[in-house]
């Protein structure tokens, strides 16, 4: 293990780079490929513990991981402490997981309007109930991701980090936006540094980092204690290893892809192709690959012709790489 930069309770970390968990994204393979490559832990995709308790076969994809991922994370999602809680104690049975993560920060209107999510950030007494649960029904330190508040009228970060540290959180990470944001306009640093500087807890900050210098410079602005990175790792899961895009060549490039979709081949039960549209489309981004040949790609069902299609590519953008250079 690398020096350890900071710890999560008692659990070392030792690396200042994270993949943030994000649904949809953050899959057993790509986690297990970002954590080879750098990322400091891995973070489940978020477990809706009101689905949980009534389905939990279909969850077990979402927090399967490998040993040498550790310290892992399981991030759940609801606003039932109850709920919640015995969720956590399951998965705690079942995988026992490093630390369990509560997530406050996801803006989707359907999560949002039952009170969950960011949602939570309206109620400090359920996000104090739901930390008290949770200590009370598992023994692994608790952690919590959330955004700047609501809307400009309601940024509450400082409250409700502070609530956070109150409550036993071992850490915070701040997405710099507001839930309103979404994922547009500018992530505002510098409340992560107010955060960071209200806090004994590790503060990690999250938003806008899509290369090294740009988590360099929120180091350096905001002397956070480590930067979650979303989706600036989708097209570049190297960034974990301090590398620009255009630094990794051809060949690793097609190396990774393929190494990628043979393991979600064996870890998804269905629909691996499908699901692998939205990374292979983020890979081929910087090479600026016809529309025609990349609609021709993202909508075939063929794995065989899928293939075929992203070795053809790869054998013409290998023909023209050195005319490229010159």
């Amino acid at each position: 293990m690398s020096e350890v930069v900071f710890k999560i309770g008692d659990i070392p970390v030792g690396g200042r780079l994270i993949l943030a968990p994000m649904d949809g994204i953050s899959d057993p393979p790509f986690r297990a490929i970002t954590r080879q490559l750098g990322s400091a832990l891995s973070i489940s995709e978020f477990i809706n513990c009101l689905e949980y308790v009534h389905h939990k076969d279909k969850h077990v994809q979402r927090y399967t991981f490998e040993p040498y991922e550790r310290p892992v994370g399981i991030q759940l999602l609801d606003n039932d402490p109850e709920r919640m809680a015995e969720t956590a104690r399951r998965l705690h049975e079942i995988v026992n997981p490093d630390f369990f993560d509560v997530n406050l920060g996801c803006c989707v209107r359907s999560v949002t309007s039952r009170g969950a999510g960011a949602g939570l950030m309206h109620t400090p007494e359920r996000i104090e109930a739901i930390y008290t649960a949770l200590h009370q029904a598992i023994p692994q330190p608790l952690t919590g991701k959330m955004r700047l508040g609501w809307d400009d009228e309601h940024l509450n970060y400082l409250e409700i980090g502070r609530l956070l540290q109150d409550c036993g959180a071992s850490m915070v990470a701040l997405h710099a936006r507001t839930t309103k944001m979404a994922y547009n306009g500018k992530a505002r640093w510098q409340a992560i540094g107010e955060l960071k500087a209200a806090l004994t807890i590790p503060v990690i900050g999250n938003g806008d980092v899509h290369t090294p210098g740009d988590a360099q410079r929120m180091l350096n602005e905001t002397g956070c204690d480590a930067i979650m990175i979303g989706r600036g790792a989708l097209a570049n899961p190297w960034i974990f290893s301090g590398r620009e895009r255009t630094d990794v060549p051809l060949d690793e490039v097609f190396d990774l892809i393929m190494r990628q979709l043979n393991a979600m081949l064996d870890s998804y039960p269905s629909g691996a192709l499908q699901a692998f549209r939205k990374y292979i489309k983020a890979y081929l981004l910087p090479y600026g690959i016809p529309r025609q040949e990349m609609t021709a790609l993202l909508t075939c069902s063929d794995l065989k012709e899928f293939i075929a299609q992203i070795l053809s590519i790869f054998t013409v953008l290998s023909m023209e790489s050195p005319a490229k250079k010159d």
